[in-house]
């Protein structure tokens, strides 16, 4: 249950992140602003990696299932940043597309964010069953705060 549960939740986040795009069409950030920004979220998902990785406290076994997975987390962000640039190339020709072609849009984005989220799951399956019953529970906390799809702005609830 817990499972379909967080499954519901990333699908959720991810699609919400399709929508925000759209932040840029009103005076968005210029390519400065947008540089430092990709350089602040590179920065904050190794420091993310590193805190879940020293978090769950693994054994020599156990880490050697930790670069799969790591390698699939880093893979989804790529994926994530290049709909970002994908998305900013489109408003910067400030032809806004029809309804039509938003759907059209989104939902490659929903089928492309599906396949990383079960990249992510897939590779994070023989480290998860390598973990002992107090890693697990410490593991879902600690992956609850990856965002696959955006960020979780300042001061949202969690």
């Amino acid at each position: 249950m817990k499972n379909v549960l967080l499954a519901c939740v990333a699908i959720a986040g991810l699609a919400g992140a399709g929508f925000a795009p759209a932040a840029f069409a009103a005076g968005g950030p210029d390519a400065t602003q947008i540089e430092r920004m990709q350089q602040r979220h590179a920065l904050l998902l190794d420091a993310h990696l590193a805190a879940m990785k020293a978090g769950l406290n693994l054994s020599e076994a156990q880490a050697r299932n930790w670069p799969a997975f790591e390698a699939a987390i880093r893979d989804a962000e790529k994926s994530r940043a290049e709909r970002w640039r994908q998305a900013r190339d489109r408003m910067a020709t400030g032809e806004a597309p029809s309804p039509i072609e938003r759907m059209t849009i989104m939902a490659g984005h929903l089928e492309k964010m599906a396949g990383q989220l079960q990249r992510v799951a897939d590779a994070g399956k023989p480290l998860y069953e390598s973990l002992d019953d107090g890693q697990k529970r410490d593991f879902g906390p600690l992956m609850r705060e990856f965002r696959l799809g955006g960020h979780r702005r300042h001061g949202e609830r969690r």
